[in-house]
């Protein structure tokens, strides 16, 4: 791994999970909505990283997340769930004939297939969150009204942090 890369992975580590602790973790709409917009870093890994390192980076950033969130490991063990699925989740999302995507976003999947995939990855990280959160299991409806609210709520930040920061790669000639 490049050492630019290192610290740039090391900086967005650090930045979404102070972003996280210091200030999302305190919203709770209704009491249901709570965002989990560190996972953003996790679906962002390219292509190039092998599957161990995007497990070791997700872990590490769920294990911060822990240490200063109070959650004795909920979103080290969703973040890596999350992460073993993230290659696949980007092969299902990307049309056959274009494997060559370095960084899944808009600009390189497409709108509606990045969409589909930032949806299901989510759905996929807050499901074993609540769940992990809530045991024992006691209401299943108001699990999934926590499960279904805070993905929207996610997504909705992931879409726009997409559209806003994310700056498309110059095209080559």
């Amino acid at each position: 791994m490049e050492t630019v890369s290192f610290f740039r992975r090391t900086g967005t580590l650090l930045g979404l999970a102070l972003i996280q602790v210091l200030f999302l973790n305190r919203i709770a709409l209704f009491g249901y909505v709570t965002p989990l917009f560190y996972i953003w870093m996790i679906v962002r890994f390219d292509s190039s990283m092998t599957r161990s390192g995007i497990l070791l980076w997700s872990f590490f950033l769920g294990l911060f997340i822990d240490m200063f969130s109070g959650t004795p490991g909920l979103n080290a063990a969703s973040a890596t769930l999350l992460a073993m699925f993230q290659p696949g989740l980007v092969k299902l999302f990307v049309p056959v004939d274009r494997h060559d995507i370095v960084v899944p976003g808009a600009v390189s999947m497409g709108g509606r297939p990045f969409a589909g995939y930032l949806l299901l990855s989510t759905v996929l990280h807050h499901t074993v969150y609540f769940i992990l959160r809530s045991i024992p299991l006691g209401d299943w409806q108001v699990l999934m009204l926590k499960v279904a609210l805070s993905s929207l709520f996610t997504f909705i930040l992931m879409i726009v942090a997409e559209y806003s920061f994310v700056v498309p790669a110059p095209k080559r000639s």
